[in-house]
């Protein structure tokens, strides 16, 4: 208000011509644009429209009813609008902003009082695609789908932030919209359509929009935004003259052998070369006879040598209850009840922090041992969660930085690292060379495409059929990873 006072009328007039328009019905919304978007708020529901100047493209959201904005709480500027949402029994803090870098599109800053994290908000709406025959992006654990938007309860968990990487988006094949989360998310691990992901607040999404490009426009937006906040990561090919085994990731088998002796392993290795395989890698379970005799036979074959470790152990060791992480940090599991009700070993054991020293220790020993040239973490990437361990208590954020600490320690002893097994989150990146797993569509625990255990030689028979088809089908299956980081990762 003292601003307004020392400015003349005809400045005052400018700006609010610039700061609010017309909605329908008449009623005057809070707006911000610049040449390429005009974005509206409207009091009543406090749903934004967005308008594409470029092709006249009007852009809604999906309102559920009750919500609306608090309108003694608007503040707009030339360029950020912010207002307090009240719905629901819930209060929003909502800052939207525009940015010079990128004229099309726009930040949503959502703040929710007196939560650190939350379950996914009913608040920002999504966006609904402007016309009829439009499709839904959807990032899976590995890939992506293209879903019809017709057929909407065929849509796993929309509109949320639950796969690989952090965005959705829906396009015409052509013109296309992205929403990608900046912010910390917990995926859930459940195979259910129930989304029990949890997210930090604020939440902090990009919206972006796009007259041409399709799905594969939006992955190259996303592969642009991360490797420009991440200027550490070089391609593989970059990777290969400091750790040459890295080119066997380049068209390449990835095989694990269970032979009944080291011998039997090394014979198999040599048929497979016989019959032309020339690039491998060979991999070890752990749970049978290895010596350095066979390492060095395989690698003489001009295959790599590698091993499944777990330097990071199981949740369930703390508790049963598969989603407890996400129980404590929203609040539906009180800290001391869980602690009271786990061993205490069992948290040393989740938490990156405490393992990272000894797990370097074991890696040198193994390295030495076998002349190992490349380590897989069977789901390290995945089981996030807090540590409550008295003596070294770290936050799910602190506990996901020190295993990316393990990634890259291991990397720098000059090793191949691939992690994943269930999911393939792009935070990894800049530690894995490989996710194994990135071709899947749905976690290894999804029991719809599950081989059932031990039971590799069963026939899956028609149960498998209709979710085969699913995966199968070229025109709902989309490489969004591949699009992204293909040169950066490799996967299986």
């Amino acid at each position: 208000m003292e601003i307004i006072q020392r400015w003349s009328l005809p400045v005052l007039l400018l700006l609010l011509s610039a700061s609010f328009s017309n909605g329908q019905n008449g009623n005057v919304l809070p707006t911000i644009e610049n040449d390429v978007l005009r974005i509206s708020l409207s009091i009543s529901d406090a749903s934004l429209t967005v308008v594409d100047k470029r092709i006249t493209l009007e852009w809604r959201q999906q309102v559920r009813p009750g919500f609306r904005v608090a309108a003694d709480s608007i503040r707009v500027s030339p360029t950020s609008l912010s207002a307090r949402v009240l719905g629901e029994g819930a209060t929003y803090v909502l800052t939207v902003s525009l940015t010079k870098e990128s004229p099309y599109a726009f930040d949503l800053l959502l703040d929710i009082p007196d939560r650190h994290y939350a379950a996914m908000p009913a608040y920002p709406f999504p966006f609904v695609a402007p016309e009829k025959g439009w499709y839904y992006v959807q990032n899976t654990s590995g890939e992506g789908m293209l879903m019809p938007l017709e057929k909407a309860d065929e849509i796993n968990k929309p509109f949320s932030w639950s796969g690989s990487q952090p965005w959705w988006g829906l396009t015409d094949l052509k013109r296309a919209m992205i929403a990608r989360l900046d912010t910390f998310r917990n995926p859930s691990r459940r195979p259910n359509s129930d989304d029990w992901t949890v997210y930090a607040t604020p939440l902090r999404i990009h919206y972006a929009f796009f007259t041409e490009g399709g799905y594969t426009g939006l992955a190259k937006e996303y592969r642009n935004y991360f490797l420009s906040t991440h200027p550490e990561l070089r391609p593989l090919r970059d990777r290969v003259q400091a750790r040459p085994a890295v080119s066997n990731l380049k068209d390449g088998v990835y095989v694990y052998l269970w032979g009944e002796n080291p011998a039997e392993d090394l014979s198999l290795v040599r048929e497979m070369k016989a019959a032309g395989v020339e690039r491998g890698i060979a991999m070890f379970y752990g749970r049978h006879e290895v010596d350095r005799a066979l390492c060095d036979g395989i690698k003489q074959l001009g295959w790599v040598v590698g091993m499944y470790r777990m330097p990071t152990g199981n949740l369930f060791r703390v508790s049963r209850n598969r989603g407890w992480p996400n129980a404590l940090l929203t609040g539906q599991l009180a800290p001391d009840q869980l602690l009271a009700s786990s061993n205490l070993r069992s948290w040393d054991r989740i938490c990156g922090k405490h393992l990272l020293p000894e797990w370097i220790a074991k890696a040198k020993e193994a390295i030495r041992d076998y002349g190992l040239q490349l380590f897989y973490f069977d789901t390290l990437v995945v089981q996030l969660a807090p540590c409550l361990h008295p003596d070294h208590p770290s936050s799910i954020e602190e506990n996901q930085q020190a295993r990316l600490e393990i990634l890259k320690k291991t990397r720098d002893m000059g090793m191949i690292v691939g992690s994943g097994e269930g999911m393939c989150p792009t935070w990894a990146l800049p530690g894995v060379d490989f996710f194994e797993g990135l071709m899947s569509l749905r976690p290894y625990a999804d029991t719809r495409l599950r081989i059932p255990a031990g039971g590799y030689e069963t026939d899956l028979g028609n149960s498998y059929q209709e979710q085969a088809a699913i995966t199968l089908d070229e025109t709902r299956r989309i490489p969004l990873y591949q699009l992204a980081f293909h040169d950066y990762v490799a996967g299986t």
